[in-house]
């Protein structure tokens, strides 16, 4: 009880954080979950098409606390759902959705997941309708499996059932945390071997400016080098139980939605775990919308971020790609010498699969066949969001060919591309 009374203590909306961020981020690092039995009957019941429909009228019901890019969540939730997902490694089956431990240490103040408790904040009240039956791990997928498909992208089912974890107990061994360096220490970050499930502690996969190397003078730094990235980009999907094709449909699918956020080299300010009353301010002006800082690279990837195709391919292979330190501080590329794509951006670690001759080969099939991409992301996006953790045995699945595709008009102050 006195758990309770201390979270309804703190002022919500407080210091300009959104509404939810006491449960989605809990002050107390634990968070009540409800026992097995009554999880078990409460999911029976729930009706996920209804859940479904207030997850779409949320996408576009942009609030002043984390206002949405191009006016529509979508993209943020398939970044919670990715990320939430991402952390699963085959070498032991640790990781993964199931928990809904992004809520928690350590994971939550990973560099991976800045300003992610805006978005479990915005999913509260969905999750506070539907009470015992809708998990937070399940709410976290099905908010990014839907804004997937809303968007016109190709996932065809979805399935709920995933046990939430009280705290983040089972993520301590993914790290940081002394458990951590005893199970698998890493001395230099950026470096990381099996059985840790990146390459660097703190992000889902691997650094996507380049992989860390050491300098003449024996410090270690980036190298924005694409070959070199492709090899990491393989060794980090590989712990995750990706192949090849999987690989290029989850970045190029992921990258199809969305932006980066880097508007000043400032930074995000401190995360949860150093303020978790208001972690991720932002320190370039407001903080949010074209002052958001989350990863340090900046702009969009394609030329409709809330709408599924293949573009991210073929402007990918049609252009020609330039590295440059973007305004945030971080490596990035760039479009050369072409006025029509002169927003758009690429990280070191999408390029990478232009240096690699099975990756190429796979990104010509998808620029050539949306098709193909369509299948392959939609095998890829179910595996990587039902790998690891405990589910239920009322687990269930659904189709998604009844969900409506909604293509949302764009705010003037998002226009991109004229």
């Amino acid at each position: 009880m006195a758990r309770v009374v201390r979270w309804a203590l703190l002022p919500l909306g407080a210091l300009g954080t959104c509404p939810g961020l006491q449960f989605g981020t809990p002050p107390q690092n634990y968070a009540a979950v409800p026992e097995l039995p009554t999880y078990d009957s409460a999911l029976k019941t729930l009706d996920l098409k209804a859940v479904i429909t207030d997850l779409q009228a949320a996408f576009t019901n942009s609030q002043e606390c984390w206002p949405a890019d191009f006016g529509h969540y979508g993209p943020l939730f398939v970044r919670l759902a990715w990320h939430c997902s991402g952390s699963y490694r085959e070498t032991d089956g640790h990781g993964g959705c199931s928990g809904g431990r992004q809520r928690f240490e350590p994971e939550r103040s990973w560099a991976d997941n800045t300003n992610l408790d805006k978005a479990r904040g915005l999913l509260w009240p969905i999750k506070e309708k539907y009470g015992d039956g809708l998990s937070w791990g399940d709410l976290f997928i099905l908010a990014g499996t839907t804004a997937i498909k809303t968007m016109g992208g190709p996932v065809t089912e979805y399935c709920a059932g995933r046990i939430d974890s009280p705290d983040g107990t089972e993520s301590l061994d993914l790290g940081p945390s002394p458990e951590q360096e005893k199970y698998a220490p890493c001395a230099v970050n950026g470096t990381c071997k099996r059985p840790l499930g990146s390459t660097t502690v703190g992000l889902i996969y691997l650094n996507p400016e380049g992989p860390v190397a050491q300098q003449p003078d024996g410090s270690w730094a980036v190298d924005p080098d694409p070959a070199k990235s492709a090899k990491d980009v393989r060794d980090a999907f590989g712990r995750m139980g990706m192949n090849d094709s999987q690989t290029v449909a989850l970045i190029g699918g992921g990258h199809t939605f969305g932006k980066c956020h880097g508007a000043c080299p400032a930074g995000a300010g401190p995360s949860p775990k150093e303020d978790v009353t208001n972690p991720w301010p932002g320190k370039c002006g407001t903080g949010k919308g074209t002052d958001a800082f989350t990863s340090g690279m900046e702009g969009p990837w394609t030329t409709n971020p809330t709408s599924w195709d293949n573009e991210f391919f073929n402007f990918l292979l049609q252009f020609s790609w330039e590295k440059l330190q973007g305004p945030g501080g971080h490596w990035q590329w760039r479009v050369a010498g072409e006025p029509k794509a002169a927003g758009l951006m690429r990280l070191t670690s999408d390029v990478a699969l232009l240096h690699d001759d099975s990756y190429l080969s796979i990104v010509k099939d998808f620029a050539n066949s949306l098709p193909a991409f369509d299948a392959a992301f939609d095998e890829a996006w179910f595996k990587l969001t039902t790998s690891g953790g405990r589910w239920s045995s009322e687990k269930k699945c659904i189709a998604l060919d009844k969900i409506p595709v909604s293509n949302p008009r764009m705010r003037a102050d998002d226009a991109l591309f004229a």
